[in-house]
């Protein structure tokens, strides 16, 4: 059935994202929202299942948010698109491919939970992404909720700049406005003072309405409206509002709020889209496409209105059960049809969209058209992708939009399917389930010729099991494999000769090249954000043909990939092709391509190689009485403490139970760097030393070298596979 087309402008639509950690009650204030406008009868019970958000088969198992969910409510005239994200750390990925999408963050904090390792995490990302906060404090009604206290600690971790714009009334019962209000009383605040405090920092963005205001004229609403707006763009304010979800408090003010103050597509910071080569690709996801330009890369000012042609970016894509694959996009500039041809990226085959859907949920409703500003969807469409550019016009062939950095995948499982037929089955599902997470990834490792999987955490790649088992693949899986990685810390030279006669045309090619450190200012450095190779060519007077210097790269590369001293990617390495031989018969790529290979893994034995491994940066929240307790056991694992703070709340960082009536004792956030291979298995440790109450969460810092005795190992075992290998 085709949805009603509303008559609703691009200024009409607020899109909103709600994020924040595990039980902080996004999906129960989705819920509440979409009653409170008449979207839905009755507001579901996320641990009966019944949310529209959280319909996923594994979510009402788990009874919590694995998968981001579009949601769509009408208000007042206005359209609102909120976005319900999992408050997992683990599931971070998806919370930030779907910023992409949204003028607002909306950061829903828990009363009784306080600030979680989530919530730093989502506004960390939302700021780096120029995008405004909104902070929720949800659960207000709960008897342990100290919300003077949680108010104080929200301004000192994340600034002054947060103020409330309501106040919770005496008795918790409803909320009160202290933005076009300074009469009445609240539990716990000053409702002038709250109002003085938000004036102040909101007529600073307009300096008549700042004179004004200093010789004691009150603004007004029609007064106020741009510069709030203008200050919630710049950063300048972050709105914290109340409401307590279950009983409905404060619903109806926070969707007035929105409706009201929340920036439209139009009012809000455009999204960073580029245009141009340089190291992009015109598609927007990292994945290379034919042909060239000269045009270097710059930003693109796109027209965030209906007219002009069409700009959608990919922001999600999905499996559905019977819609098949499911690709969710947001229009930025122009109108999306079921008649319009799209061009994505560089491809001169258009595709024609067919039908065009809104979301609720797990319910796709087709519509005429999808106006800019708006969030819709296409199924069934297999060469569209995540982080695609839908277009309609080859001028932005080479337009992307600005890659932003997810978070690295630290664990990894090799998987075996229980089934032998399901080989074939496991990378199709793997590459779908990749696509619908970005920080979720999945190769065959050549040398051992087994699928490895790796994500953010233990109970990341959990998930993804649980996952591929709902699509009827069932799988074992062995010990998380350590991402070790190989580099060099001397120059040396290699030289390989490769000649192959076997009747008729042989094979002919030598190579001398130079390895080296790459040093730490190169852009291609790894940890300036480059791929930790760079390959010269200073062969001259035609010993190697120009045509076959490709052949040679490529071969470096093979053992880039795949590693010269432990099986492990080579990192960091410049590689220098100076001089060589050929045949003019026997020449042939592959055999430049073999000598390439040998040449540089002669030079990489002799170029002292040593093995790294992978650096984790810990943030650990416990109890202050197991503080010491938690030092030692940090330090027993080669651990080093970095620094301490202390908080008067809990939170939970996904690697530890919180109980939330506990939620004011006085916590330590323990900041410390531990080898990986170490801190496998930490959430069970920690859970011990602090009978459940701890909580931790951890990204990659960097790599150091491995101690000898680690070393030793791989390298011994490496050699036992080539071993049996060639044999």
């Amino acid at each position: 059935m085709t949805a009603y087309l509303a008559a609703y402008t691009t200024a009409d639509i607020r899109n909103v994202l709600l994020a924040g950690g595990k039980s902080s009650g996004k999906t129960t204030l989705a819920e509440a929202l979409l009653h409170a406008s008449h979207a839905i009868a009755e507001s579901g019970d996320v641990l009966a299942g019944t949310t529209v958000s959280d319909f996923e088969k594994e979510e009402k198992a788990h009874g919590h948010s694995l998968y981001s969910s579009i949601l769509h409510l009408d208000h007042q005239g206005k359209r609102i698109n909120l976005i319900d994200t999992p408050g997992s750390p683990e599931l971070l990925g998806t919370t930030l491919s779907a910023m992409a999408a949204v003028e607002t963050v909306a950061v829903v904090v828990s009363a009784s939970g306080g600030i979680d390792v989530t919530t730093r995490r989502v506004i960390e990302y939302a700021r780096a992404r120029n995008l405004p906060l909104v902070v929720i404090v949800n659960h207000i009604g709960h008897p342990n909720a100290r919300l003077d206290v949680l108010v104080k600690n929200l301004q000192a971790t994340f600034g002054p700049e947060l103020l409330c714009v309501n106040l919770p009334a005496p008795g918790r019962s409803g909320v009160v406005d202290c933005l076009l209000n300074s009469e009445g009383t609240a539990e716990g605040f000053n409702i002038q003072d709250s109002h003085r405090g938000l004036l102040d920092q909101i007529v600073e963005m307009d300096e008549s309405l700042m004179e004004k205001y200093l010789q004691g004229e009150e603004p007004n609403y029609d007064a106020l409206h741009a510069p709030f707006e203008a200050a919630m763009d710049g950063a300048h304010l972050v709105p914290i509002l109340f409401t307590d979800a279950k009983s409905g408090v404060g619903v109806p003010e926070l969707l007035e709020f929105i409706t009201r103050w929340f920036p439209s597509p139009l009012e809000g910071n455009k999204r960073p889209f580029m245009i141009g080569d340089a190291s992009a690709d015109g598609r927007g996801d990292g994945r290379g496409v034919e042909g060239s330009s000269s045009m270097p890369e710059k930003p693109y000012d796109y027209d965030e209105t209906s007219a002009g042609p069409l700009l959608a970016h990919v922001f999600k894509v999905s499996s559905d059960a019977f819609a098949g694959k499911l690709i969710v996009f947001r229009v930025h500039q122009g109108v999306c049809t079921g008649n319009t041809m799209v061009v994505v990226g560089r491809s001169k085959k258009p595709i024609k969209l067919g039908h065009v859907f809104t979301l609720q949920g797990k319910h796709h409703e087709e519509t005429q058209r999808i106006i800019a500003g708006d969030i819709g969807a296409v199924a069934k469409i297999e060469d569209i992708h995540f982080g695609d550019v839908l277009h309609t016009d080859h001028a932005l062939d080479t337009l992307h939009h600005k890659r932003e950095p997810y978070p690295a995948a630290m664990f990894g499982l090799a998987i075996v399917p229980k089934a032998r037929d399901d080989e074939a089955k496991l990378s199709v599902l793997l590459t779908r389930m990749a696509e619908e997470d970005p920080t979720f990834h999945w190769h065959t490792d050549r040398q051992t010729h087994e699928v490895v999987i790796s994500g953010m955490g233990e109970w990341h790649l959990r998930m993804m099991l649980e996952r591929l088992a709902a699509r009827g693949l069932h799988v074992e899986a062995k010990p998380p494999r350590i991402a070790y990685r190989e580099t060099i810390t001397s120059t040396a030279e290699g030289h390989h000769r490769h000649r192959k006669q076997s009747g008729g045309s042989g094979q002919f090619g030598e190579v001398f090249l130079r390895v080296e450190p790459l040093p730490d200012d190169s852009p291609a450095h790894s940890s300036k954000g480059g791929e930790g190779f760079e390959f010269v060519n200073e062969v001259f007077g035609g010993t190697i043909p120009g045509q076959y210097i490709p052949a040679v790269e490529k071969g470096v590369r093979d053992v880039m990939v795949h590693g010269a001293i432990a099986g492990y990617a080579l990192q960091n390495v410049r590689c220098i092709v100076y001089d060589g031989k050929h045949h003019p018969v026997d020449s042939k790529e592959i055999a430049f391509r073999t000598a390439g290979k040998y040449a540089f893994r002669d030079a990489i034995a002799k170029a002292t190689p040593v093995l790294l491994e992978p650096i984790v940066k810990m943030e650990v929240f416990v109890p202050e009485e197991k503080l010491g307790a938690i030092n030692s056991d940090i330090a027993g694992k080669r651990g080093r403490i970095l620094s301490t703070d202390v908080n008067v709340d809990g939170g939970d960082g996904g690697g530890g139970a919180h109980n939330s009536s506990s939620s004011n004792f006085v916590t330590v956030k323990v900041s410390a760097l531990a080898p990986m291979a170490e801190v496998l298995g930490y959430a069970q440790q920690l859970r011990s030393v602090t009978s459940g109450l701890g909580s931790f969460v951890m990204e990659l810092s960097h790599f150091d070298p491995a101690p000898h005795h680690v070393q030793q190992a791989k390298m011994h075992e490496f050699g036992s596979r080539a071993a049996e290998t060639e044999e």
